[in-house]
């Protein structure tokens, strides 16, 4: 190459410094988002309150009554039936079914209360009739009454109990149905209702031969 040829492209260089340098490599293009998962959530008896948290940021919420289904992003859920959590988080990283199963203790609860109070009361009156006699033996009796009433009522409260588990078929009310449509453009536009505005008012008739 030239002197004069080298000197030129010297001169372009300082001129314009963004010719020198090298051209920024091509960023590379980010992973597309998993598709959501349809889950459908089935229960025997009443119907059953079916929620799910993730437990990343990048899940989705959904809360919904049973006989229900709802699309989520894969990934693990904690899930509540009738707002009671189920013990350990699910995964849930394919289309199927949830199965639910919540055992309501309201009865036990509701004896073990009853049991408390009642031994409370038995055992406070043999107390205190026993302290006004000066009777060891009514105070030893209720004080039994009071740690049996107390004994009863541990063993008998207990706290509902929510389990779900996961089966990767759809439930059988669904099975060989298709998929729900899903409409877009001209067609979602003609079923949407029409503006109050638009519409005519009042009465009109038409003769026509």
């Amino acid at each position: 190459m030239s002197f004069v040829a080298r000197g030129l492209l010297g001169v372009a260089s300082v001129a314009c410094p963004t010719l020198a340098l090298a051209e920024p490599a091509p960023k590379a293009a980010l992973p597309a988002a998993p598709a959501p998962v349809r889950l459908y959530m089935r229960n025997a008896g009443p119907p059953l309150t079916f929620s799910a948290q993730p437990e990343s940021a990048q899940g989705t919420r959904a809360s919904c009554i049973s006989p229900c289904d709802v699309r989520l992003s894969p990934g693990d859920y904690r899930l509540k039936l009738n707002g009671r959590t189920v013990d350990d988080p699910l995964p849930l990283r394919r289309a199927g079914t949830l199965h639910g199963e919540y055992e309501s203790r309201a009865g036990l609860r509701s004896s073990a209360w009853l049991a408390l109070n009642l031994g409370g009361i038995i055992g406070g009156v043999f107390i205190t009739v026993g302290a006004i006699n000066s009777s060891p033996a009514g105070v030893a009796v209720g004080g039994g009454v009071l740690v049996g009433a107390g004994a009863i009522f541990v063993i008998t409260y207990r706290a509902d109990r929510a389990t779900v588990s996961f089966t990767p078929d759809p439930p059988p009310d669904v099975r060989g149905m298709p998929e729900p449509a899903t409409m877009s453009g001209s067609r979602q536009a003609s079923l949407e209702p029409t503006s109050p505005r638009s519409m005519p008012r009042g009465l009109g008739f038409r003769i026509a031969f």
